[in-house]
């Protein structure tokens, strides 16, 4: 119990300190700036922003493919609930990496776009 408590709570402070120290918009001013976007210089800034996502997904990925490595190294800490947690971070792995290949291939589009506004 106090391991599951404990990730969950590296996890949360791990996305809040990512938010913390972006300087950004907010989520909702970046669906408006990929509604406007119409100058070499705000598609640049989308994808370095997409590649600033795909980034901390990357590591959340990396964090799960951990926690995941030591559930298998020592199953016996877990009890019956193993089964159930290597399931989740197993499932939380692909979908962070899935969610990473997304976000770069956003930022691959909006490379384009910036380079067609030449």
């Amino acid at each position: 119990m106090k391991t599951k408590h404990l990730a969950s709570l590296l996890i949360a402070v791990g996305l809040l300190s990512a938010c913390a120290t972006e300087s950004g918009p907010k989520p909702q001013s970046w669906a408006k700036a990929v509604q406007t976007a119409d100058t070499r210089d705000a598609h640049i800034r989308l994808a370095d922003h997409y590649e600033d996502v795909a980034k901390t997904l990357d590591a959340d990925a990396q964090e799960e493919r951990e926690m995941l490595d030591q559930y298998i190294a020592k199953p016996w800490k877990y009890g019956k609930r193993i089964q159930d947690l290597k399931a989740r971070a197993d499932a939380m792995v692909r979908d962070l990496e899935m969610a990473a290949k997304e976000s770069r291939q956003m930022a691959e589009y909006h490379r384009q776009m910036a380079m067609e506004e030449r």
